[in-house]
């Protein structure tokens, strides 16, 4: 009797309404981000993430059914770097007229890439598609996003200004641990070239004195000019791992690693853990022969 009394228990909690979330709205590009406000605001903000797990930020369009969510967002935290954020501001000028729209990269000196070739856009959005988006893989520049993520938190939630202030101190702090245990792991790295299939890593290279050299080419697949290209240096230098994000096919990494007798490493770097991605990304550079 008691058992099935239990079972109805479960039955009727399980039957009622989930109770709304009521939090204030703030929208970020990346999962990352989300990270990063998670950091600074705790649980007192609720964040919508744009772009799923699983999919690539430099060819994501936004679905019609999250335009409810940025019609509902205060603050709209880009990366500043991405060509569906250009995009989207357009489509979101009609909506939600009071979003405030903030460039997180703001501050920070960009690496020139080759976003436009990559996503065969025109060169209308070329001051944004030409340069690399990958700021938040190192922490030099995550302690910019960091406070140009707090200076807009408290633009739009004053309310929660000193709560702000206490979580971006800490988390500071977190990020310069963080970059110091990076140095300590790859100080005594004596081949500093990174093999990678999309540049992701380059203002982590850029930090850590690393080179980074690419398969990808003007964001298309390597050409066979480019593999052998690529094959020679690896072998000049000794470099035996090929890195890739794991939204990548890795066909062509992995004919490179046969070609090497070397292997192909995954990396994660859109995950929400931060921190975990870059002592995980660190650990395995710092495991090459």
């Amino acid at each position: 009797m008691k058992k099935f009394l239990y079972i109805i228990v479960l039955f009727l909690a399980a039957c009622q309404p989930k109770q709304k979330d009521t939090r204030e709205l703030v929208s970020v590009s990346i999962l990352p981000q989300k990270y990063f406000v998670d950091q600074i605001a705790g649980d007192l903000l609720q964040v919508n993430v744009l772009v799923p797990p699983g999919s690539s930020p430099h060819n994501y369009s936004i679905l019609p059914s999250q335009m409810k969510d940025m019609a509902k967002s205060k603050v709209w935290l880009q990366i500043g770097l991405l060509t569906f954020e250009d995009a989207l501001k357009d489509k979101l000028a009609d909506i939600n007229k009071e979003l405030a729209i903030v460039n997180c990269s703001e501050g920070i000196e960009p690496i020139a890439g080759s976003e436009c070739e990559e996503e065969g856009h025109d060169h209308e959005h070329a001051h944004h598609e030409a340069y690399d988006p990958h700021i938040w893989l190192a922490p030099a520049e995550s302690k910019i996003m960091a406070q140009n993520i707090l200076n807009a938190l408290k633009a739009g939630f004053p309310h929660h200004s000193t709560s702000f202030d206490a979580n971006y101190e800490r988390f500071i702090s977190k990020i310069d641990s963080v970059s110091s245990l990076i140095d300590q792991k790859l100080a005594s790295l004596t081949n500093r070239n990174i093999l990678i299939f999309h540049p992701t890593l380059g203002y982590y290279a850029r930090q850590f004195k690393l080179t980074q050299t690419a398969l990808e080419l003007d964001g298309k697949e390597p050409s066979p000019k480019h593999m052998k290209s690529i094959v020679d240096l690896a072998r000049e230098q000794n470099i035996r791992v090929i890195f890739i994000q794991k939204e990548f096919d890795a066909e062509n990494a992995q004919q490179l690693a046969r070609e090497l007798d070397g292997e192909v490493v995954i990396i994660d770097p859109l995950d929400y853990d931060w921190e975990k991605q870059l002592q995980d990304i660190t650990e395995k550079i710092a495991a090459q022969k």
